[in-house]
């Protein structure tokens, strides 16, 4: 569950050539910012050129590369998270290639779901994707790229709530957003923190180790009421049918009223849990991603009561925030000024 860890080995600190979606990059920066006692590295870049973003989930990659005029055609492969470490590592590096394409790119920023050590590249998987627990994924993706060119590129790891955030806050930099939370509803209950382009920290009001899901709620914890397994625990006490979140999304489609009100039911119950750590952190922006935030229509309207006076909006970028925000690990502070060092 969340996390906010992102660093590169000694390697990442040579100057390469980088650009990014939004606005053209300038300089060469280096960043630092600490949240939840994590310690969060830019790597230094000269900026120009494009970046090879991943985003990596239980069932699929999606790669692309980012430049300043935005993403390129996106690769989306299938994966098999009870597959061997090798079958998945092949996907993986196969989506990579694909992804870049005849695009020159100078580093590889990949959104991946933890338990993941972000800072050394080894995974520590626990449930889908865990034949690769233990492994040092960097290693094998770049053993499988020799000789093509991705061969030797630095590698750079985000959360990928995190990931989600701070691709949600490039696109609306210079639009007065300048805290942004962001949630991912899912499988789990996801968060990133972000303040002027870095990740928050606990002084700027971050909740602990910059997670929501575990904050206490009800006699459990926030994600015990707030994500898809939690709608579907809840459907199933009320009607007795044992429905994934996606088929309870279509019943509240059609005006099933039980279906409506766990939708109801979800929406004030995350306002709820989040609301001591909206009123610390005081965001300018609230924005959700993730497979539940597409049935927003069915709990968007208790959730914003219970978060006013505090702004919150659905994701329209889908993958494509996590694409983002991938490749924003090589575009310190997103162009912004002063640079995180500077703070």
């Amino acid at each position: 569950m969340g996390g906010s860890v992102v660093t590169g080995p000694p390697e990442y600190q040579r100057t390469f050539a980088v650009q990014h979606a939004v606005s053209p990059l300038r300089g060469t920066e280096r960043g630092l910012a600490r949240t939840g006692g994590n310690t969060v590295t830019f790597p230094t870049v000269t900026f120009a050129g494009a970046v090879l973003a991943l985003d990596i989930g239980g069932t699929h990659i999606t790669a692309a590369s980012v430049n300043a005029s935005g993403l390129g055609s996106q690769v989306r492969l299938p994966v098999n998270g009870e597959a061997s470490a090798p079958e998945i590592l092949d996907t993986w590096a196969e989506a990579a290639l694909l992804g870049a394409g005849q695009t020159p790119v100078a580093a590889v920023g990949v959104s991946v779901p933890g338990p993941f050590d972000y800072a050394g590249g080894t995974a520590h998987f626990e449930h889908k994707l865990h034949a690769l627990t233990g492994l040092n994924i960097s290693a094998a993706l770049r053993k499988r790229w020799i000789g093509t060119p991705l061969d030797g590129l630095p590698i750079s790891y985000l959360n990928d709530a995190v990931a989600f955030a701070l691709g949600e806050f490039t696109v609306r930099q210079g639009r007065g957003v300048h805290r942004l939370l962001g949630l991912t509803l899912g499988t789990g209950l996801g968060s990133g923190f972000i303040v002027d382009g870095h990740p928050g920290t606990a002084e700027e009001g971050v909740s602990s180790g910059g997670e929501v899901w575990q904050l206490p709620f009800r006699g459990g914890v926030a994600e015990d009421f707030t994500c898809a397994p939690a709608l579907r625990r809840a459907y199933q006490a009320l009607s007795g049918e044992d429905l994934d979140a996606r088929q309870i999304a279509q019943l509240a489609e059609t005006g099933d009223d039980r279906a409506r009100q766990v939708y109801q039911d979800l929406g004030r119950d995350l306002a709820a849990a989040l609301s001591p750590c909206v009123q610390a952190f005081r965001p300018d922006l609230i924005v959700l991603g993730g497979q539940v935030s597409r049935a927003w229509a069915h709990f968007e309207m208790p959730l914003r009561a219970g978060l006013r006076p505090f702004k919150v909006a659905c994701s329209s970028l889908l993958d494509e925030a996590n694409l983002l925000g991938a490749a924003a690990l090589y575009r310190p502070m997103l162009g912004l000024s002063p640079p995180l060092d500077a703070r």
